[in-house]
């Protein structure tokens, strides 16, 4: 991948390789896959953490109505143990501003506000973070349009995710979504399942539906119109408010993709990011800190002994624990009402 002709000028110029602006050429699918390859040959830790992903070790565990497949993923500790309270976010660098990443890191930027950029210590294959260049806390209420035009702009191909700063943002301080290819989540092929989803609500194309038999609360949003998609998505988050009595963003993580001309909105009501047990000493701990892959069906551990000892009464436990419960999500649909 070459260099824009014209890089900006200040922070941004060493970092930008190339600019999506939905005009040029190359679609911002292509444009990913290129970034991976040349981080591959000049970012060295970049590099190692794409090799680490032939070490990993997956293995599915059946579950009471679903499934989900735990991964054993070491690389990932410094993610699954970090420390993301006020105190402790306000005492380190924002490592996602531009003047703060690693010397050889490039990205894309795209539409003129986020820098999407490798993630050296990956889940997957090809797996991205989205973070807007300017330091903005992280919420994705007035950010959902980014969010659903992001979705859009990859195409089928890919799956976009968004964790709130209370439940699993790894820069709760930073603006950041995060770009896998689709696919990986269990949830996206079992919310496709015959009988698994009920309609709650529906309005001017946009169909609100509830998954079922799925261990945790899971809110799905449909629609062809992504400014009524986002528009029902923030009605539902006003509804949440008023449901849990706060005023600022509920605790929530979302998964999107776009194919054939329908988003499909996925949103995890969260009562906590962590269970007790990752909190537990000794051999009561398991090192699984719930975000939005896991919500999705794939759960995370640094620590092998985890991998092998998670099961199905485990996986419910916590799924349980930091989704919010039925009858809260019972009084969102009560009370929501879609915008015309």
């Amino acid at each position: 991948m070459d260099f824009i002709d014209n890089p900006l000028p200040g922070m941004l110029s060493p970092v930008v390789c190339a600019d999506f602006d939905g005009e040029g050429p190359l679609s911002l699918d292509r444009l990913c896959r290129d970034l991976v390859e040349a981080q591959k040959a000049s970012w060295p830790d970049y590099r190692q953490g794409c090799d680490s992903l032939d070490g990993v070790k997956v293995r599915p565990i059946p579950c009471t109505g679903f499934s989900v497949r735990v991964q054993y993923n070491p690389r990932r500790i410094k993610s699954a143990l970090a420390k993301v309270g006020t105190k402790d976010v306000g005492a380190r660098p924002c490592f996602l501003c531009p003047a703060n990443l690693p010397e050889a890191q490039r990205g894309i930027l795209y539409r003129k506000d986020y820098l999407i950029l490798c993630n050296p210590m990956p889940v997957f294959p090809c797996h991205f973070t989205v973070s807007n260049i300017k330091h903005r806390s992280q919420t994705v209420e007035e950010h959902i349009g980014s969010f659903l035009a992001l979705t859009a702009d990859l195409g089928n191909r890919w799956t976009v995710l968004y964790n709130g700063p209370r439940c699993g943002a790894s820069a709760p301080d930073h603006l950041h979504f995060q770009i896998i290819p689709s696919g990986n989540l269990p949830v996206e092929e079992e919310i496709g399942e015959e009988g698994r989803l009920t309609s709650v609500a529906a309005k001017d194309g946009i169909q609100v539906k509830m998954a079922k038999n799925m261990g945790r609360e899971v809110i799905i949003l449909e629609g062809k119109e992504p400014h009524a998609l986002g528009d029902a998505f923030n009605a539902i988050v006003e509804a949440l408010k008023a449901a849990i009595g706060e005023s600022q963003e509920p605790m929530m993580s979302l998964v999107s993709w776009y194919g054939e001309g329908v988003f499909r909105l996925i949103l995890f009501p969260r009562a906590k990011h962590r269970p007790a047990s990752f909190f537990a000493e000794g051999d009561a701990r398991i090192a699984v800190s719930p975000a939005v892959i896991e919500m999705g069906g794939v759960l995370v551990t640094p620590m092998e002994a985890d991998f092998h000892r998670l099961d199905r009464q485990s996986v419910e436990n916590i799924y349980n624990e930091v989704s919010l419960d039925g009858g809260t999500t019972k009084a969102v649909f009560r009370n929501l009402v879609l915008p015309s």
